[in-house]
């Protein structure tokens, strides 16, 4: 059964079909001859009309806007929403979210690109960088203790003779530093150099070594870089990558993932 054309359907075809016989009858009239120069001049007085508004209009308005911009840039109201936003849980949660993926996409760059070098000198390149990176943490942390110890020391006195405060400033140092490297390589396998890089200190077990150990590995140390850094020359020889220190104090340091047994 043929179903009827509703009223709506009627309505919807008169329209379309209006709208199509003006837009032809526009198209005849602009094709008409001597009726497109006109349509031309009129089109162009009105974009400079259009122009001409436009600018008198930003001459007139730009100065009251920047005054009204200043004068809500300067108010109370935008200094204490500007501090909610800022102080914001989501606002703090958001930029600490964006520093840690920035931090962390900087640091496996680093770990990429010193894993390539480890492979042309015997994974050097990350120790070397790793013990770098913990002096000089722990060169800063000495300069602090020292800045310390000469301000309560130059409110009793100069210390003479001048040789053992030598002494006494590089015994500091190779203590605090010794502890430094100890305390990490017993308390978590790792300092945050090596951390940092992925690298970690197995004990005997394939634990971090207790405190005695780490301390007799970080003395070895010392011992293996005086002579030139002759003790780190088995390094690019042994099969599981030891030094002398590692000799020494029955040590393996390997990649964080990895648990061997020295």
């Amino acid at each position: 059964m043929e179903q009827q054309p509703s009223q709506d359907d009627a309505t919807l075809g008169i329209v379309f079909a209006t709208a199509g016989m003006g837009l032809a009858a526009a198209r005849l009239i602009a094709r008409a001859p001597g009726l497109a120069p006109y349509f031309e001049r009129a089109a162009a007085r009105g974009r400079e009309q259009v122009g001409t508004t436009a600018e008198r209009l930003v001459v007139v308005f730009e100065p009251e806007a920047e005054r009204m911009l200043q004068q809500f840039l300067d108010s109370p109201e935008f200094d204490r929403a500007l501090e909610r936003v800022l102080t914001s849980p989501k606002v703090r949660e958001a930029l600490a979210r964006q520093t840690t993926s920035f931090a962390d996409e900087l640091a496996e760059r680093l770990r990429a690109r010193l894993r390539k070098l480890d492979r042309h000198c015997a994974g050097l390149a990350s120790r070397t960088t790793a013990f770098a990176l913990d002096l000089t943490l722990a060169q800063v942390l000495f300069l602090v203790a020292s800045a310390l110890v000469g301000l309560v020391v130059s409110l009793a006195g100069t210390l003479r003779p001048a040789w053992l405060f030598g002494v006494i400033a590089g015994t500091g140092w190779v203590l605090l530093v010794g502890a430094y490297f100890a305390s990490f390589w017993a308390l978590a396998g790792q300092t945050p150099g090596m951390r940092l890089l992925g690298l970690r200190v197995a004990g005997p077990n394939g634990t971090p070594p207790s405190f005695v150990r780490a301390a007799v590995r970080f003395i070895a140390l010392l011992v293996a870089i005086i002579p030139m850094f002759a003790g780190l020359l088995p390094i690019l020889f042994d099969a599981r990558r030891r030094g002398l220190h590692d000799f020494v104090a029955q040590t393996l340091v390997v990649p964080v993932e990895q648990g061997t047994n020295p």
